[in-house]
């Protein structure tokens, strides 16, 4: 069972307290090692994304023909905006891009979920 408070002993050795490599220090960190994580350790993740958002202009651009309604174009800029972002996610491969690596997930998933807030706004005027 483990226990729900602290178990640091007060008179614990210096060298014991200090903090593991290992233990996170703050939401930033922790974001890193997450994106860092899964993009070092899954390859395959940037060619699913670039997939996904194929699927999302090709359902977008055949939903403006079959409605017959320039509505369902509004997030292509966004999913372009994400387009771009990825490309750049392809070319951080390096470990001295990790900041890099970062800053354009964080650009591709806000610029993808601020798309699919569109594609929502997007049916419910024209339904």
């Amino acid at each position: 069972m483990v226990p729900l408070t602290s178990t640091k002993d007060e008179n614990e050795a210096p060298e014991l307290a200090a903090a593991s490599p290992r233990e996170v220090r703050g939401l930033v960190e922790l974001t890193e090692r997450i994106v860092i994580g899964a993009y070092r350790g899954h390859p395959w993740i940037p060619r699913a994304l670039t997939i996904t958002l194929g699927v999302l202009v090709a359902t977008c651009l055949v939903a403006g023909v079959v409605r017959l309604s320039p509505l369902p174009l509004i997030p292509l800029p966004l999913f372009a905006v994400s387009g771009y972002a990825l490309i750049r996610v392809k070319a951080a491969r390096s470990a001295a891009a990790n900041r890099a690596l970062v800053a354009w997930t964080g650009l591709f998933t806000a610029a993808t979920l601020a798309g699919f807030w569109l594609i929502s706004m997007a049916g419910r005027w024209v339904g």
